[in-house]
């Protein structure tokens, strides 16, 4: 049993939080430290539950071109608990600790987009997560796009080690007009494993013609060492 009293609206809805930044620290090491002191410490992992923060995961890059940045990926289950927390000065502070610059969006899951998610075999678990931030001409143009994209790609995916595959759109911040865009979150159980099946190219044809520019998509391994996660 437990007495915390969660916000009114926390429901079996979830939200992606996606926050992508470059760290004050040079290093992954001391970027782990300082993430344990703040973002994951007991009573700041505390108060993200309490407000609805269901899961906290941190990836580290793949690759140069993304050295020194981390991305984190949450899914909360009330709005207003995410809103009050990080609008708490400690918070927003504890932030700018740990981040130099970062870009942190929310995101509502889109249904009827070729998601899918996949039983993890005994004694493995998730290692690396592949993202796709693109804008499309449409929401409802870009769902046959993804569905045919999944139908073309889930066996071969499967067969490299996939666990899952969500859409999810863009929710605006307050004051801004919404805009038709999506990411795509693929999560796999090895990172080597990840990049090989994404050098074959499958299946972007699909989903080219709803893209109305080049996407934005990057690789990520699961940050190595202990770091507070849950």
């Amino acid at each position: 049993m437990t007495d915390t009293t969660y916000p009114a609206d926390a429901g079996a809805e979830t939200f992606l939080l996606t926050v992508r930044g470059k760290t004050v620290a040079a290093g992954l090491e001391d970027a782990r430290t300082l993430h344990n002191a703040t973002a994951g410490a007991p009573q700041s992992a505390a108060g993200a539950r309490a407000l609805g923060d269901l899961s906290h995961n941190v990836y580290a890059p793949i690759g140069k071109e993304l050295d020194g940045q981390l991305q984190f990926i949450d899914l909360w289950n009330s709005m207003s608990g995410l809103g009050t927390f990080f609008s708490n000065p400690q918070v927003q502070a504890a932030a700018g600790q740990l981040f130099a610059t970062r870009d942190g969006i929310v995101w509502s899951r889109l249904e009827g987009f070729g998601a899918f998610h996949l039983p993890l075999p005994t004694g493995r678990s998730i290692g690396a997560v592949g993202l796709l931030q693109a804008r499309v001409t449409s929401v409802e143009q870009a769902a046959g796009a993804f569905v045919a994209y999944a139908a073309t790609t889930i066996n071969t995916a499967r067969t490299y080690g996939m666990v899952s595959h969500s859409l999810w759109v863009r929710v605006p911040n307050p004051g801004e007009a919404p805009a038709p865009e999506l990411i795509g979150v693929d999560l796999w159980m090895d990172a080597d494993r990840m990049n090989e099946y994404y050098e074959l190219s499958l299946g972007f044809d699909r989903l080219g013609p709803v893209f109305t520019g080049a996407p934005d998509t990057s690789v990520w391994r699961s940050a190595p060492g202990d770091w507070v996660e849950w």
